[in-house]
């Protein structure tokens, strides 16, 4: 009896043990479970993009840069802001056949219509093509050149509404929209536009008249 009484009380002692055992692994399970959700959460924050990160990139390489360009001219309300490199308007050409005309001529189009519309170019405009500072002044375009004749502005940059943003390599010229590999992109964001619009207004604030 005794050495029967003993084993049980052997086995009793091991009860406890075994089932603290069980405890810490289930207490285990319920941490890791926490830990986990806790890291994945905090890694789909970080992943989930803020309100001020951009709602819409675009990728514009060749000719998608004049559809995408042409209707956010088109289809603005407010303002649009340009800093080209090179703008070529040839009077000799239409808007049908010359996608450059077609560009500065929805920007004379969106001048009419009341929007605060202004370009600045490079002195290469005003030497190489002076019809398209021309025609825009014709229109009632604000135009000018940079701030200074030595530093060549070669930023090529579209502001639609203080909202919407196109850089890239695009020149306004017939060759660049419709010939050559080019690449620029569409960015949907009004804190970059925001920013790009100081640097718009840092050059145009300098600029010379043409």
């Amino acid at each position: 009896m005794y050495a029967s009484g003993g084993g049980g009380d052997r086995n009793r002692s091991r009860g406890p043990r075994a089932g603290s055992a069980t405890g810490f692994l289930a207490v285990g399970l319920v941490l890791g479970i926490v830990i986990g959700a806790s890291a994945a959460y905090l890694l789909l924050s970080a992943l989930k993009p803020r309100a001020s990160a951009p709602g819409l990139l675009e990728l514009l390489p060749d000719q998608k840069y004049f559809e995408a360009v042409s209707k956010l001219i088109a289809s603005a309300n407010k303002s649009v802001h340009v800093i080209m490199y090179v703008a070529k308007y040839d009077p000799r050409e239409s808007a049908e056949t010359d996608p450059a005309n077609a560009l500065i001529e929805l920007l004379a189009s969106a001048r009419r219509r009341g929007l605060d519309v202004r370009v600045v170019v490079d002195d290469v405009t005003k030497q190489s093509y002076p019809e398209t500072i021309e025609f825009l002044k014709s229109r009632n375009v604000p135009v000018r050149l940079d701030p200074k004749a030595g530093v060549t502005t070669h930023a090529k940059v579209v502001i639609v509404d203080g909202e919407w943003v196109v850089i890239g390599s695009h020149n306004w010229t017939e060759s660049a929209l419709k010939e050559n590999h080019e690449y620029s992109v569409l960015i949907r964001s009004s804190e970059i536009a925001a920013r790009v619009e100081d640097y718009f207004e840092e050059l145009w604030s300098g600029g010379r008249s043409p």
